[in-house]
């Protein structure tokens, strides 16, 4: 039984808790793997608190705050999603339906978040306290009610047309054509801007682009995971067409706009395929919502590694790749 001594306000959380400690147990089972995350840790701390500390107020507030979003966000549509589950399909469904219990519930993962978020700026820098938390909580409502909306709204018939839409653009064709659109919009657009204006122009259609070509289906990934194909062979098929992407639009880019926004075009498009491994990694290892937890995490590291010292990003990288890479091995042909 869950929690046989908790009441009933408590016992959704201590399912969930339980389940979370049982994760992380799993994922760092050995010595290595938490000396691993621990170090991983304290530089990502450290990188934090360098970079903030060398900023003008009013860029580390701002950064601060688009921080404190992305996490509320991606707390509050994770929340959201684990509500959903219990709702539905989880054995305290009768807790879940309860609107008090729900409150309590919310209340308590979302004062987990904020307390760990406000330990964190702490240590970097005190004074954005006032900018982070209050963008933690924006984040956390929209994310959790655009997810609540989202999962209420379109149901299956949204996950048949996602898995539609993903089957299309892991094609090749779809890199041409995306290719093509940008090469069209860009030659547009020359004729009216110049210099940065374009390469901004341009960074921002190729993250767009990648992050679409690069979209994952976390249960694909684990049934073929299951079916025995090694995760380089996943990530091979899922990444044709942006390699495509990539493979076409920076030459041509190169060629007609110059070196400077060919190269933001091929660092953006590989920015997008090392999100794309990383999920792939932690989809063969973690279910949806904890794996996209820890990329998140992960990725956040990688960013500020590349600010704060840029020199050794290529081996935190892959320290991050082999430390998935391994762990995601042994699930190939494993059913549970």
């Amino acid at each position: 039984m869950v929690g046989e001594g908790a009441g009933p306000a408590a016992r959704l959380f201590r399912y969930d808790r339980r389940i979370a400690i049982n994760a992380a147990r799993a994922t760092f089972s050995g010595w290595h793997d938490r000396l691993i995350a621990a170090t991983m840790l304290l530089f990502a701390l450290a990188a934090a608190r360098s970079w903030l500390l060398d900023r003008a107020w009013p860029i580390a507030a701002w950064t601060a705050f688009g921080a404190g979003v992305s996490m509320g966000l991606t707390a509050g549509r994770l929340i959201a999603v684990r509500l959903a589950f219990h709702t539905f399909d989880g054995p305290l469904a009768a807790d879940a339906l309860c609107p008090e219990l729900r409150r309590r519930y919310l209340i308590a993962w979302y004062g987990i978040g904020l307390t760990l978020l406000a330990i964190f700026t702490v240590i970097a820098r005190p004074s954005l306290l006032i900018t982070i938390l209050p963008g933690y909580l924006i984040g956390a409502v929209v994310g959790h009610v655009t997810g609540s909306l989202s999962i209420a709204a379109f149901g299956a018939g949204k996950a048949g047309f996602g898995r539609m839409l993903r089957s299309w653009i892991q094609r090749p064709g779809a890199g041409i054509f995306a290719a093509a659109i940008l090469l069209l919009s860009l030659a547009f657009a020359a004729q009216y801007l110049r210099g940065n204006a374009l390469v901004v122009v341009a960074g921002i259609e190729t993250a767009l682009s990648g992050l679409a070509l690069t979209i994952v289906d976390d249960s694909s990934v684990r049934f073929q995971t299951i079916a025995g194909r090694g995760a380089w062979r996943i990530i091979g098929r899922q990444a044709r067409g942006a390699m495509l992407f990539v493979c076409t639009a920076a030459p041509v880019c190169a060629f007609a706009f110059g070196p400077a926004l060919a190269a933001v075009v091929a660092a953006t498009s590989i920015g997008a395929l090392l999100l794309m491994v990383l999920q792939t990694l932690a989809y063969r290892i973690h279910g949806k919502g904890f794996a996209d937890f820890i990329v998140s995490i992960l990725t956040g590291l990688l960013i500020l590694t590349a600010f704060s010292m840029p020199i050794i990003l290529p081996f935190v990288g892959i320290a991050i790749l082999w430390q998935l890479q391994r762990r995601s091995a042994a699930r190939t042909w494993l059913l549970a």
